[in-house]
């Protein structure tokens, strides 16, 4: 499967589509992916559920790996971490930035920062993440 087709099966998949995923970049080791606040990805008490920032690191930092990755490799999750800074409620959406570090023969590090952006474009730092890939042969 080539890229643009790995990003178009990324982008359909049902929970991507339900919380309103949008790929803005994908480029030069990074990537900026937008998600809307909605009631897939609100909790009980109506702010952002935490669950949804780790989930959503780990495609922005594959989308982000994906721009540099040889076409004969994949990378799969082996290690992530999220640390929520502050919760996130009301008009706006999330924007998710991430960027590979390093990338290796057989692994790769990404890192990144997850924002609330308001109804006016002012944005919040509200995350940080960072995901390890191994990175494998396709097949």
């Amino acid at each position: 499967m080539d890229k643009n087709t790995l990003i178009d099966t990324i982008l359909a998949r049902p929970l991507h589509r339900a919380c309103g995923l949008n790929l803005v970049r994908s480029a030069d080791g990074e990537s900026e992916v937008t998600l809307e606040l909605n009631e897939f990805t609100l909790g009980p008490t109506g702010d952002l559920h935490g669950g949804i920032l780790y989930a959503f690191f780990d495609v922005a930092s594959f989308l982000a790996l994906l721009s540099v990755l040889p076409e004969d490799r994949y990378a799969v999750s082996i290690e992530t971490h999220t640390s929520l800074l502050r919760g996130a409620s009301g008009e706006g959406r999330i924007v998710i930035r991430t960027r590979v570090d390093r990338l290796g023969r057989t692994l790769a590090s990404m890192r990144g920062e997850a924002f609330f952006q308001a109804a006016d474009g002012a944005e919040k730092l509200i995350a940080t993440g960072s995901v390890t890939k191994a990175v494998v042969a396709k097949g």
